[in-house]
């Protein structure tokens, strides 16, 4: 299977999912009550999208092969993180029977967000110095979490260790935003450039981010490639 009909099916799916709770959400509404179990339905399709999306961010890493491993981890701890955050939610008995689900959710959560963060900002980055940044984006993520989840499952009462956790998140938080927004301000002044990729007998195909005279050609799909050629007999 195509890693464009994988993200065609995340898509359709994600569209399932939201009209999945958008009449969970109308059926409480006429029934006149929101019951515990409307509650479980909507934070379990809220998982599923948000390790689906994960997952997809992982395999779009994938094929860009410098960070691979990483795209698979990624990849491969989104099932996990929603099995364990499905537990948590279907086994909830009282706060007290459900504590160690809810912390391995929460720490299942934190990690594959910190692996989020580090996919997309690569999967941003077009740049060598903003692939550093990126990269510095998903090690702080990381590090945050790794301190998030300490703290889950011991719970300090120490001001500096809350304000340390804080100040990382923060720095986190910056580093991956930044990514997209110098990506932008990098590309918006450079002079308008017209690329010859290949040529065939006079004809041209070009890459340039302005508009110039010829046919518009769709860009190829994953794993697709252009390729200039002579027209084939029965074509």
């Amino acid at each position: 299977m195509t890693k464009l009909r994988l993200r065609r099916i995340f898509w359709m799916s994600a569209a399932a999912i939201v009209a999945a709770a958008a009449l969970v959400a109308l059926g409480a509404v006429v029934r006149g009550g929101f019951s515990d179990t409307d509650g479980r339905i909507l934070v379990t399709l809220a998982a599923l999208l948000y390790t689906g999306g994960a997952a997809l961010s992982g395999l779009a890493l994938v094929d860009h092969g410098p960070a691979r491993l990483l795209g698979w981890l990624v990849a491969v701890a989104s099932p996990v993180c929603l099995g364990l955050v499905a537990w948590a939610i279907w086994s909830f008995v009282d706060e007290q029977d459900n504590d160690p689900q809810s912390r391995l959710a929460w720490s299942a959560v934190l990690l594959l967000l910190a692996g989020l963060v580090s996919t997309t900002g690569l999967l941003l980055a077009r740049r060598r110095v903003l692939v550093g940044l990126a990269s510095t984006a998903g090690a702080l993520a990381g590090l945050a979490a790794t301190l998030s989840v300490v703290g889950i499952w011991t719970e300090p009462d120490s001001d500096a260790f809350v304000k340390t956790l804080a100040v990382v998140w923060i720095l986190a938080a910056l580093a991956y935003f930044l990514v997209p927004i110098l990506q932008r301000f990098t590309t918006a002044g450079e002079p308008a450039t017209i690329r010859v990729l290949a040529e065939l007998d006079g004809v041209e195909i070009v890459a340039s981010r302005v508009r110039v005279e010829g046919v518009d050609v769709e860009p190829p799909g994953t794993g697709e490639r252009l390729v200039l050629r002579r027209r084939q007999a029965g074509t």
